[in-house]
């Protein structure tokens, strides 16, 4: 079973949440579906007989696997959680130590944002555009580290105290689902138009506007002035609006 992370309430009901789903039969039903015919793979080995989803998380520890397949693995469920929420959500699970340990340090002890409530969305934009050809090694340090920089990027992101936060992973077809958040919808898009061809600078710019939520500070951070980033983000926005299009 996977370690319990009770460093927040919000921590302490992603990992209620995990409890039912790691062993739940719908969810063991959609994983062995993983299994390929074609692959020799380890995830095929895994799925096909998987009993618990504790067994993938347990299976990309670096130590737990032979030299280099820890990353290989978490690679290809990278590459699932691009269209599949529960592969998603087993990453998310992996990563979640990591991400509370980091997310900690960003604490304000005079305010009532959770960090972890920040950085969990951040994870999953983080892994729906990972980029699975160029980054092959140390996934899960590097999925980590793009949350966290997403996350808390100068100045901290902040967030209304009246904001609702829920858990935008819950796997469909589960009790207690809910609508995608706008950063999942924001995840998918992105996704759609880097593989309809929209160009990496046109890409980062609007996540690096997602992140800091405002112009003025992207403008900052590029030595560039306002107007400049407004004019390359209108740009930005007609060719992903024109990639989805088509």
């Amino acid at each position: 079973m996977t370690t319990p992370h009770r460093t927040s309430s919000f921590s302490f009901r992603l990992d209620t949440e995990w409890d039912h789903l790691r062993t739940a039969r719908r969810s063991l039903r959609h994983a062995r579906r993983w299994a390929s015919d074609d692959a020799d793979d380890r995830l095929t080995t895994l799925a096909r007989g998987i009993t618990d989803l504790d067994e993938l998380i347990t299976a990309t520890q670096r130590g737990a696997a032979p030299t280099g397949s820890d990353d290989a693995l978490l690679l290809r469920l990278v590459e699932l959680a691009r269209d599949d929420e529960l592969a998603g959500r087993v990453v998310i699970q992996r990563l979640l130590p990591g991400l509370i340990s980091r997310a900690v340090r960003f604490r304000d002890y005079h305010d009532d944002i959770d960090p972890i409530e920040v950085v969990v969305p951040a994870a999953w934009l983080a892994v729906r555009t990972f980029d699975t050809e160029r980054r092959r090694h140390h996934v899960a340090a590097s999925l980590i580290s793009d949350a966290v920089y997403q996350a808390f990027r100068q100045p901290l992101r902040r967030r209304s105290s009246a904001e609702v936060t829920t858990s935008p992973y819950r796997f469909r077809g589960l009790p207690s689902d809910d609508l995608p958040t706008p950063v999942v919808e924001l995840a998918e898009v992105i996704r759609d138009a880097r593989s309809a061809g929209v160009s990496a600078y046109d890409i980062d710019l609007l996540c690096h506007i997602a992140r800091t939520e405002s112009p003025a500070i992207v403008a900052q951070d590029r030595n560039v002035t306002d107007r400049t980033i407004r004019k390359h983000r209108r740009r930005a926005v007609n060719h992903v609006r024109a990639a989805i299009a088509a």
